[in-house]
């Protein structure tokens, strides 16, 4: 996506610890960025009780605005986000 003007990055809650093994896990083929203080999660409204954070991708276009949301299990995939980035459509790939 980055020759396409578009980043996936995967934000958690999760401490740099538990980042790493997740990424080594799933094998992500995007960064992953800890978020251990939930100021990222409560800005985007994420923040759960306990202070755990609900799964889900934001598609965010050039100037910061979500364009789309994607929760639960679908969030872990990036696909559904590809699909959806405006840069990707604009490309017509």
């Amino acid at each position: 996506m980055v020759g396409k003007g578009a980043q996936i990055v995967g934000v958690s809650v999760d401490d740099v610890a538990t980042q790493k093994r997740f990424k080594e896990e799933t094998k992500a083929p995007y960064p992953l960025l800890s978020d251990a203080g939930g100021k990222v999660a409560r800005q985007y409204g994420g923040l759960m009780i306990f202070g755990l954070a609900n799964r889900a991708t934001f598609v965010l276009d050039k100037d910061g605005t979500v364009k789309q949301i994607v929760t639960g299990s679908d969030a872990i995939d990036p696909a559904g986000a590809i699909a959806s980035c405006p840069v990707h459509k604009n490309k017509g790939t």
